[in-house]
């Protein structure tokens, strides 16, 4: 009978030793978090022919009150930079973002709005006065229409941001990158 028991508990001891916890959570991707890698632009005014330019760039995916919500950043955002046209128009900030899951890793976003603020940029060497973004909130007091639309696979993101200024000029921002 001691015998018995022996066995029987060294037969539960080795069945707890080939049992664990899940890793379930080991392969989830964290979606937020900086991103550096290129942006792609087209400015288009009115009559004239659409100016493409490309420069390297960082947007900041912030997380925001739960882990499918977040705020979208792009700082500095300067139109045409290092070239004599260059028009520094400021901090393009859009809050309160839904994100969707895909599937395992893969997400999407998207957010139309009628009111975007934009913030002066803060980059050394341009002066406060210098930056658009606030000049434009005066010229359009209820804000500006923007679309964000993006997705998210793995470490790298794709967004498409659509900003039209109404009788002025659309702006049309494509970025990847890689965290």
């Amino acid at each position: 009978m001691k015998r018995n028991l022996v066995y029987l508990l060294m037969l539960v001891c080795s069945v707890t030793l080939f049992t664990g916890c899940s890793d379930d959570d080991d392969d989830k991707v964290n979606p937020f978090g900086t991103y550096a890698g290129t942006l792609d632009v087209v400015l288009t005014t009115l009559g004239d022919e659409p100016i493409p330019f490309q420069s390297s760039e960082s947007v900041q995916l912030i997380k925001g009150s739960s882990d499918t919500n977040f705020s979208f950043l792009l700082k500095n955002l300067i139109l045409n930079p290092g070239a004599d046209g260059a028009m520094p128009i400021g901090h393009i900030n859009i809050d309160n973002i839904d994100l969707v899951l895909v599937k395992d890793g893969e997400y999407t976003f998207t957010k139309k709005i009628s009111n975007l603020t934009i913030a002066a940029g803060d980059k050394a060497g341009i002066n406060k006065d210098g930056w658009m973004g606030p000049t434009l909130g005066v010229l359009y007091p209820a804000g500006i229409p923007v679309e964000l639309e993006g997705t998210i696979k793995g470490n790298k993101v794709t967004v498409n941001l659509k900003i039209v200024l109404e009788d002025m000029m659309d702006i049309a921002v494509k970025f990847a990158g890689t965290k």
